[in-house]
Parts: structure tokens; C-alpha cells; sequence
């Protein structure tokens, strides 16, 4: 039996996220200072905005770990932001000894990143010793702090972001114009985001897949929302292109993708509102009474009850396949449909897998993250197709054909001029029509295997049985094409055919 923890591992766990909390007091102070005379330093003002998202974090993050210095995940936070700082500072240092310049500054740069190295490296030192959970090797430590230091920095980008947009705005309400004076990196911002969304959300998936399901569970919650960021930014980003290319007016771009991200987000509530009613309707399901499906009813209260979630409704479609669906916002609206093809051909233990699966994917939140999908996806498809056909009735309505001019000369100018703008266009919203749709399909199916599979594991934790999930998947009858299925309608479930939506 190992008796307490030593004192001085205590003070060493509780001393590095102090020094960086006290360094994080210092770099906010040395930020403001540099915003109140932005001739002081060379820095853009829109870099020094962005780190002090990292730097507010090194003070909160610290000195709630000197508090508490057990929890992994604040611990990984706050490692996080000491890497922002510490590639900043270190970069910092190389362009000045680059330049030649030997000064004050360069020296409290060099100072200010050896100290936040050393905490950085104090930090992770004694992680083993205070931590609960199990940990990964080196690379695995490594590769998700800088999980957290990309997230940490994005959220410090998007924030400059906004803010540029809403004074950008404001200006031009202000003189009664559209400004032209946006900075450039903020058009392609919108464009970026979501792939950097996606990428962290991937490789926030793939790591904790390797690890024990209650991560899986915790990951596929932080990662919806990212998803959900990322098929937003899709849309705006999408936009964006269109009106850029139509009107080359980046203000005018700029306007349209705030009104597509504000249509997007639009959507998403209507589907978190609406969208399992519609679902639910579509499939031709009709609500489960105690007279006919007693048994579907008793299953589904036992395995809710095991789940520690509210009994979904329950809704059985007229269909010979065998397959079964949850839909819904969250547990407290949730809703699952089994055909009467599943319900004739199950047994009581295989009913119960199937139904311990979809009441898995209602408690992790996927059935929420399928209906945001359904709509984005939709939203990005009809988007995409509706300026492909615009195009080409501009080409059958002959608007691509420009005449004008005193002479040869300028007729053929304007002749070519059209011709290769409406050329143009036809290749932009071909590959729009191509490239849009397959991401958003790509951001739906990132995690979709890692779900599957943590359902998998939820309904044998439910259960304590195996066996009837296997039994069911063992493949009895191909789905009704009419039938929904996990990756399509905004639902989570699976067809219990080997050709489910694994």
C-alpha cells in the first residue's frame, strides 16, 4: 500500500501552473501596452488581439490547477496555451536576432519564453504524479496538446474575426456605404475555418478512439459542435466564393457569407426544433401503444432506465426490413423507430442490443449532431446546385455574350471578355457543385465509424450482453430503400443487415 504523495511533487504541480498564470498577467499586461501604441512594436494589432486568448487562459487555466492541479484536461489546456505563447515568443526572438537587433526587448522575449519553457516542462513532468487517469505515451501527450494549442489559437482567431467583421460592419452602417477597407486575411479566414474546424475535430476523434468509450463519449460531444462550426463555415464559406466571383466585390462577398452563416445557424435551430417531427413523418412512422408493442415498450423503459435517460417515444413503420432509428435534440426529445420487419423477426435479447444501440446514440448526443447534418448538407447541396443551374441558363439565355464598342476591335475584346467570364463562372460552379457537397459529406462522415462503434459499446454496457447486438447484426434481411437510415434524414441508428450504416 503507497502512502501520500511527497510534499515537494505537491509544491512542484502547484508552482508550474503559477508561474505560468504570473507570466499570463505579463503577457496581457505587455499586450495592452502594445495596443494603447501600436507604433511601438511591429507586431499586426490583429496577432496581438488573438494571443490574448491564450494568455487570459494561462492566468484563469493556472490558478485553477494551483487550486486543484489533478485534472487532465485543464492540465492539457493550460500546457495548450503555453505553446501558443512559446512558438510566439520564440519566433519573436529569431526575427529580431535575425535583424540583428541586440536590444531590452529582445532579452525580455528571450527570458519570458526560457520561463515559460521551463513551467511548460514542470507541467508535464509532473503530470504522472498527480493525475487519476491513465495517460498515453510521449506522442500521444504531445499530439494532444497541440490538439488543444490549434483549438486555443483558432478560438483566438475567430474571435479577432468577429470583432474585425462587427466594427467593419458598424463603419460602414456608420457612413451609409460598404466599406472597402476590410483586411484581406478576413475573407480568406472564412474559408479556412472550416477545414481547421474539421481537422481538430478529426484528430480530437482519432485520438480518443484509441482509448477507453467514456472518452469516445466526451469526444463526440466536443466534437459536434466543431462539426457543426465546421458545416457552417462551409456554407458561408461557400457563398462567400459566389458572390466574390459574380460581383469581384469583397464587401459584397463578406455581406453574403454573414447572411449565409446567419441562414445556416437558422437552419440549424429549425432542424434542433423541427426536424425529428419531420423525420419521423417522412418515414411514414406511426407511435407505439402498450396493446400491440408491449414488448418494444418494455425493452425500451428497461434499457432508458439502465442509460439513466428519459424513454424516448417510440414509433414502429410499416416495413418488412429490419432496421431501427433514434432521432431527437437531446434524450428529453428523443424518439426511436423499429420496423415491424425487426420487431417480428427479433427475439427479446436481440431486441434489446438493437434498442440498447440506438438509446446509445440518444445518450451521446449523435441523434443531435445527425439532424444538424441532415440540413447543413441539404443547405450546402442546394446552394451549390442552384448557381450551377443558374449558370447555365445564363449560357442558354445568351448572357455571356457581350457586344459593345465603335469599332472590330473592342467587339471582339467584349466578345472574348464574356465568353471567358462566363467560362469562368461554369468551372467555379461546377467544382463548387463537386467539391462543397463531398466536404460537407466528408465533416458527416469524420466520426461517423467512432459512433457506430461507441453505440456498439454503449448497448453491451446497458445490456450486460453481447450477444443479442451480435445476434441482430448477424445479417437477416436487406433494408427497405424507403427506410431511414443512420446516414440519411438527420437520424443515428443502423440497419441490422450486414449492410447497416457501419
Amino acid at each position: 500500500m503507497s502512502g501520500p504523495k511527497k510534499h515537494p511533487v505537491g509544491m512542484a504541480a502547484r508552482l508550474a501552473p503559477a508561474v505560468l498564470a504570473a507570466v499570463g498577467l505579463v503577457l496581457i499586461g505587455w499586450v495592452f501596452v502594445a495596443l494603447l501604441d501600436p507604433a511601438g512594436q511591429e507586431t499586426p494589432i490583429e496577432i496581438r488581439l488573438a494571443l490574448l486568448v491564450p494568455a487570459v487562459l494561462l492566468v484563469l487555466v493556472g490558478i485553477s490547477l494551483v487550486i486543484d492541479p489533478r485534472p487532465l484536461l485543464v492540465r492539457r489546456a493550460l500546457a495548450g496555451a503555453a505553446i501558443v505563447w512559446l512558438v510566439f515568443l520564440a519566433g519573436a526572438a529569431v526575427v529580431q536576432v535575425g535583424q540583428g537587433r541586440l536590444d531590452a526587448y529582445l532579452v525580455a522575449v528571450a527570458v519570458l519564453a526560457a520561463v515559460v519553457g521551463g513551467a511548460l516542462l514542470a507541467l508535464a513532468l509532473t503530470t504522472d504524479d498527480v493525475s487519476d487517469e491513465s495517460l498515453p505515451g510521449p506522442l500521444g501527450r504531445l499530439a494532444a496538446t497541440v490538439v488543444f494549442s490549434v483549438a486555443i489559437l483558432v478560438a483566438g482567431i475567430t474571435l479577432v474575426l468577429v470583432a474585425t467583421l462587427a466594427t467593419w460592419a458598424l463603419r460602414s452602417i456608420q457612413v451609409g456605404t460598404i466599406r472597402e477597407d476590410l483586411p484581406l486575411w478576413a475573407a480568406v479566414l472564412i474559408v479556412v475555418l472550416p477545414f481547421a474546424a474539421f481537422g481538430i475535430a478529426s484528430l480530437d476523434s482519432r485520438r480518443a478512439g484509441r482509448r477507453d468509450f467514456r472518452a469516445q463519449q466526451a469526444a463526440n460531444r466536443r466534437d459536434s459542435l466543431l462539426l457543426l462550426v465546421a458545416l457552417i463555415g462551409v456554407v458561408a464559406a461557400t457563398v462567400e466564393v459566389i458572390t466574390a466571383a459574380v460581383t469581384f466585390d469583397p464587401g459584397a462577398a463578406l455581406v453574403a457569407a454573414g447572411v449565409a452563416a446567419a441562414v445556416g445557424v437558422g437552419a440549424a435551430l429549425g432542424a434542433d426544433r423541427f426536424g425529428a417531427d419531420m423525420i419521423l413523418e417522412t418515414a411514414g412512422a406511426k407511435q407505439a401503444n402498450e396493446r400491440q408493442h408491449d414488448r418494444l415498450l418494455n425493452v425500451v423503459r428497461e434499457v432508458s432506465l439502465g442509460a439513466n435517460v428519459p424513454p424516448p417515444r417510440v414509433w414502429v413503420i410499416e416495413d418488412g426490413s429490419m432496421n431501427a432509428f433514434a432521432t431527437g435534440r437531446d434524450p428529453a426529445h428523443a424518439s426511436l423507430a423499429v420496423t415491424s420487419g425487426l420487431l417480428t423477426r427479433l427475439d427479446r435479447e436481440e431486441l434489446q442490443g438493437v434498442i440498447g444501440h440506438e438509446v446509445g446514440h440518444i445518450r451521446n448526443l449523435d441523434t443531435r449532431y445527425a439532424l444538424y447534418v441532415a440540413v447543413l448538407v441539404g443547405l450546402v447541396a442546394l446552394v451549390t446546385d442552384g448557381f450551377l443551374r443558374l449558370v447555365i441558363e445564363g449560357w442558354r439565355q445568351g448572357a455571356f455574350i457581350w457586344t459593345g464598342g465603335d469599332d472590330a476591335k473592342e467587339t471582339v475584346a467584349a466578345f472574348v471578355s464574356g465568353i471567358l467570364v462566363g467560362l469562368f463562372l461554369l468551372l467555379l460552379a461546377a467544382i463548387l457543385r463537386v467539391v462543397a457537397p463531398l466536404f460537407s459529406l466528408l465533416v458527416q462522415a469524420a466520426v461517423s465509424r467512432e459512433r457506430e462503434y461507441l453505440a456498439d459499446a454503449t448497448s453491451v454496457e446497458l445490456t450486460r450482453n453481447p450477444i443479442g447486438l451480435e445476434r441482430a447484426l448477424a445479417g437477416r434481411s436487406p433494408p427497405s430503400p424507403t427506410t431511414p437510415t443512420g446516414s440519411r434524414r438527420g437520424t443515428a441508428g443502423r440497419s441490422t443487415s450486414g449492410s447497416g450504416t457501419r
